[in-house]
């Protein structure tokens, strides 16, 4: 990292470190150079959407419809950012039980990702947000994955030695966040900035824009920062009521524009460029909710579609039962039909039987014994990029 960059930053301040470096740590929030004038037309813009998300989530019959489906787009998207990849169709077989395959350990981290995002979300009904909530969904996101991934990296456990950010040695990083003992300090600062009583001025979707920089900028863990800092923004918006249901994930948006997400960050260090990074999150935000609606719109559609298949196939209560089940999960078998359904492997055989003659249902081609079936057109819609529609 580069001494003369950061030197006078009104952002941070320098520290010594290993091999005779220097590290960036960041001021407590808030900053006092915050000026949000030129921002309001942008934070109504965004609170106008978001309050467009939440009167679409009023509507939905299941909450899961949306949920889930964007859990597993946002597992994929932002595992991906960070070198880990693997395809909608494995994460669904594998959360359905399928054998595991070649590349699979990839596949596992991202499922981990997904179970630490909704374990987080539900620990909220008990505990507020806070370091607990962090190092609980670290441990999750990093737990049993492949040794080069996460084993050395204590999950659920702070650094112990320097981190570094943009290359393969500590002399050519671009970044050097705080050594361990100043990260601890920082991140429970972090702590007490978003659980404070006197919320001051600064609107909550301002402030998800302030904590993931600052929790970035911290990079408390060894590995999986990035991850956890995306899972923060969702938290906080919804322990803030910002969001009514777990529904707006932005790593789909910051995947596309990656190299602006990570300058923006970069700016505010640098320079305490707090201005252009807070209207980029805002627009972020804006782009997700697009992006978010138009999704609910597609599931919502699909389901009335559904339904209205089922109609020329069979009039059984329980296919509607176990088309609300595929919004929750997308590939299933007969077994976990029976289930379900709680009645016996030949009833459910032919309810499946009856979805695959009404295009819902597919069996997936690789597996064998018991046999899997997909929703293929959910599964398209989990896939489908956000597109911006303004």
């Amino acid at each position: 990292m580069k001494h003369a960059d950061f030197v006078g930053s009104p952002s941070g301040r320098l520290a010594s470190t290993v091999q005779g470096q220097w590290a960036f740590v960041p001021h407590a929030l808030p900053p006092s150079e915050l000026d949000l004038t030129s921002l309001m037309g942008a934070i109504a813009h965004a609170s106008q959407l978001l309050g467009e998300l939440n009167g679409i989530s009023r509507t939905l019959p299941d909450p899961y419809l949306l949920i889930r489906p964007l859990q597993v787009r946002e597992a994929l998207t932002s595992s991906s950012m960070e070198g880990t990849y693997t395809t909608v169709n494995d994460l669904l077989l594998l959360e359905a039980g399928a054998p595991e395959r070649g590349g699979t350990s990839d596949t596992r981290e991202v499922q981990n990702y997904r179970r630490a995002l909704s374990a987080a979300i539900r620990s909220l009904e008990d505990v507020p947000l806070s370091l607990r909530t962090l190092r609980d969904a670290h441990r999750r996101l990093l737990s049993g994955v492949a040794r080069h991934r996460g084993a050395v990296a204590a999950p659920g456990e702070l650094k112990r030695s320097q981190n570094f950010i943009g290359a393969y040695t500590i002399e050519d990083a671009r970044y050097v966040p705080p050594p361990p003992m100043e990260a601890q300090a920082a991140l429970e600062a972090l702590e007490v900035y978003i659980q404070r009583e006197d919320r001051g001025l600064i609107p909550d979707i301002v402030d998800a824009a302030l904590i993931h920089y600052q929790f970035e900028a911290i990079h408390p863990f060894s590995d999986g920062n990035g991850r956890v800092g995306r899972m923060l923004i969702t938290l906080h918006l919804f322990m803030r009521q910002v969001i009514r249901l777990p529904i707006l994930y932005l790593s789909p948006v910051f995947e596309r524009r990656k190299d602006e997400y990570i300058d923006r960050m970069y700016d505010v260090s640098r320079h305490g460029n707090w201005t252009a990074w807070i209207a980029f999150f805002l627009d972020v935000v804006v782009e997700a909710s697009e992006a978010t609606i138009g999704t609910a719109d597609a599931l919502l559609a699909l389901q009335a579609d559904y339904r209205a298949r089922i109609r020329e196939v069979g009039r059984s209560a329980n296919l509607v039962t176990i088309l609300d089940l595929l919004f929750r999960r997308q590939v299933v078998t007969i077994p976990r039909i029976a289930e379900h359904l709680k009645v016996k492997y030949r009833s459910a055989q032919l309810n499946v039987e009856a979805l695959v003659r009404a295009g819902i249902l597919e069996e997936v081609a690789e597996t064998a014994n018991p046999k899997f079936f997909i929703a293929r057109e959910i599964r398209d819609i989990i896939d489908r990029a956000p597109v911006r529609t303004s």
